[in-house]
């Protein structure tokens, strides 16, 4: 499983996204495309919508991929994000490396 962060920007006065239907219209486009979403957090803010998606995928390069091109989708004219702009979507290096959780102090 990868994790992967993402962070998607919209344009003035559009209305935050609803975060189930981001995430379900996501988990299909992966599963078309042969990962599969296993969890997603988002954090929306007006204009933008960020967060970090879990993926099981060939590779750790795979699973960026494909995620990039699934949110690339969600934003094309008439799609759910239709005038939205992906503006990240990498690798969480920290998630990636094990080095999310410090070591215990003695």
């Amino acid at each position: 499983m990868y994790a992967i962060r993402v962070g998607l920007s919209a344009p003035a006065g559009t209305a935050e996204p609803a975060e189930p239907a981001v995430r379900s219209a996501l988990s299909a486009l992966l599963r078309m495309a042969g990962a599969r979403l296993e969890h997603a957090r988002f954090r929306s803010a007006p204009g933008e919508l960020s967060g970090v998606c879990f993926l099981a995928a060939g590779s750790l390069l795979e699973a960026e991929r494909l995620l990039g091109h699934a949110c690339r989708v969600l934003t094309v004219p008439f799609g759910p994000l239709a005038g939205w702009r992906l503006e990240r979507c990498e690798a969480d290096p920290w998630i990636a490396l094990g080095l999310h959780e410090a070591p215990a102090e003695n």
